[in-house]
């Protein structure tokens, strides 16, 4: 969905457009309105939190420098990391090095945006204060969002429709409260915590 991996089968559309049938123009221009957070972050570890916030605005606008610096600044300050633009990743925690990933994602202000399991390794408080953050920046902005998790809780607090892909099938499971009480026993099992196998 993305555009990273062309699909295995079947169409991409954004905004009626054919994503993979794009020239590589027109691809950097729609990506302009696309957002990705890595599940591991994807940081550049030697340039500063500043400098990887700003590697976006370069790559897809000319604007003067004072310009970048403030939309930088401004995204910095929206995640509480106002204090850090001078570290690098290393010198963060981890939970720092997340909203390091959502501010790179959202600094263009993305129409669509894709989270790869924002939460992965943080405890509940942790992942209550990134789910927060993220549906913040969703109503704010009023955009879509495309994540993929295997914490409920998570899902149940961010999603409107809920997916679950169970050896490769996938099950339209419907927004939290259907999906709570879905039928199918995979659904249960999974969300109960009582299931073996490496669904999401």
């Amino acid at each position: 969905l993305a555009g990273i991996y062309p699909p295995s089968s079947g169409q991409v559309f954004i905004r009626d457009e054919n994503w993979q049938a794009l020239e590589s123009e027109e691809k950097h221009h729609l990506a302009r309105k696309l957002g990705m957070m890595f599940q591991q972050g994807a940081l550049f570890d030697t340039l500063t939190a500043f400098e990887n916030v700003k590697f976006p605005i370069n790559e897809h606008y000319d604007l003067p420098e004072e310009e970048v610096n403030k939309m930088a600044t401004d995204i910095l300050a929206r995640v509480n990391l106002q204090e850090a633009h001078h570290k690098i990743p290393s010198e963060l925690s981890g939970g720092m090095q997340k909203r390091l990933a959502i501010a790179r994602a959202l600094v263009l202000n993305p129409e669509v945006v894709f989270y790869d399991d924002p939460v992965a390794g943080q405890d509940p408080i942790q992942s209550d204060l990134m789910s927060d953050l993220i549906l913040e920046f969703k109503r704010k902005n009023n955009s879509t969002l495309v994540m993929s998790t295997s914490n409920m809780r998570t899902a149940f607090k961010v999603a409107d429709r809920i997916f679950m892909v169970v050896h490769k099938e996938v099950i339209e499971t419907g927004n939290p409260e259907q999906t709570k009480n879905h039928s199918d026993p995979r659904v249960q099992q999974f969300i109960n915590g009582r299931v073996e196998g490496p669904l999401k």
